[in-house]
């Protein structure tokens, strides 16, 4: 009976899905495709577990070959119902230091990272903003631009060639430029509002004010600092922390504004300790709320303002980044954090197909579990792979540092 229930939901939610592709004007393509068909059939199964370095091994591949698909840049992922999507000048650019990091185990990661940098450098806006969406759209976007910015210092750090850094400079000056008089971002931002995960965008700003001491990017960091932080909840919720102001936040937004904050309080060495007060309280509010993810790694995608999950399904991207920031920010005194992270990467790694021969599902990591969840429902995300890549790589780097 329950496998009957399960290819009756798998086959109406495909259904579904190649339906309003077509109404959208899209090609459904190949929607039953039998690699498709035997992954869904392994949603619920589990999987034998690889050691960390053979997982990552897999997730890198599948990094690999996106790039090869992205036209200069990297795939935005593989979608069932439209397969290899087009380039994604957003997380391609955050890309960047991961496979750098990477670069350790195979020189032609550093190398594909240079090609993604040169790429994302040919079609920067003239203004110096970083074009929004999947694609060559001609609107810049904030978000989208802090993240090709944290790329190209990447590069700058990797080879010290000035053009990377210049053209950090110019995408960094058109954010100061669109930046509100309070300190947020509303304008040039998706649905035009402010987002409380903009503290991704103060971190890039306070990159480059690591390496060219100019004090406007510390000054534009601190200024949306200043706004963002009075506004957390007794309770450690930030707002503004949603996709869409009229939905609750997924754990992959939350994740945004927890690292935001994590890496700038590194870089302005945090002395009154304001922001590492924020975060703290944020995550043991999250851990105290949702005990599932320290016993098995398991959180629900969506979250209300008291921290309690208000989803069926977990959104697999998310989970990776908490546990990144999980592993960051462990301690003697904090043991569930780094129990809660290692929950994760054995939950994710039972997630990532190790054995299909399509190349789209092959060592790449689902944006939801199940997989028709309501975050980017059927489909491999570049954004999803790139996390769990660097999840594994903070783990094993990690690991080491024990020894």
């Amino acid at each position: 009976m329950f496998l009957q229930n399960y290819f009756q939901t798998m086959t109406s939610m495909l259904s579904k899905a190649k339906n309003k592709i077509i109404s959208l004007g899209g090609i459904a393509h190949l929607s039953f495709r039998p690699s498709h068909l035997k992954f869904l059939m392994q949603q619920f199964s589990h999987a034998r577990l690889q050691s960390d370095s053979e997982h990552l091994d897999s997730a890198l591949k599948w990094l690999c070959y996106a790039h090869d698909k992205g036209y200069g840049g990297v795939s935005a992922g593989y979608s069932f119902l439209r397969g290899w999507l087009p380039p994604y000048p957003e997380t391609t650019g955050y890309i960047i230091p991961t496979m750098l990091r990477a670069s350790k185990l195979n020189d032609e990661f550093a190398e594909r990272a240079r090609r993604m940098g040169d790429w994302e450098i040919e079609i920067q806006l003239e203004n110096g903003g970083v074009r929004g969406g999947m694609g060559l759209k001609e609107y810049p976007i904030v978000f989208n631009t802090g993240q090709v910015i944290l790329g190209w210092i990447a590069l700058y750090h990797h080879c010290g060639e000035l053009r990377y850094l210049d053209a950090a400079k110019r995408a960094g000056n058109w954010l100061i430029a669109n930046q509100d008089a309070d300190g947020k971002w509303s304008q040039n931002t998706y649905l035009n509002a402010p987002r409380a995960y903009h503290s991704r965008v103060a971190w890039p700003l306070l990159e480059i004010y690591k390496i060219t001491n100019e004090n406007h990017y510390k000054e534009a960091a601190n200024n949306f600092l200043n706004w963002l932080l009075p506004q957390q909840n007794i309770n450690g919720f930030f707002p503004h922390m949603s996709l869409n102001p009229k939905e609750l936040p997924i754990t992959h937004t939350i994740a945004y504004t927890l690292r935001g904050l994590l890496e700038c309080s590194k870089l302005l060495n945090d002395s009154t300790q304001e922001i590492n007060f924020a975060l703290d309280k944020a995550i043991d509010e999250i851990l105290k709320n949702n005990p599932d993810i320290i016993a098995n790694g398991n959180i629900a995608a969506t979250l209300n303002n008291q921290w309690k999950p208000c989803s069926t399904y977990s959104c697999l991207t998310g989970n990776a980044q908490l546990a990144i920031i999980l592993f960051k920010s462990q301690r003697a005194d904090r043991p569930d954090r780094l129990r809660s992270a290692l929950a994760t990467v054995k939950r994710l790694k039972s997630f990532q197909n190790t054995q299909s021969s399509n190349k789209g599902i092959y060592g790449g990591l689902p944006s939801s579990f199940p997989i028709w969840g309501k975050y980017i429902p059927f489909t491999l995300p570049n954004w999803s792979t790139k996390f769990l890549v660097d999840l594994l790589l903070e783990k094993i780097e990690s690991s080491k540092k024990l020894i």
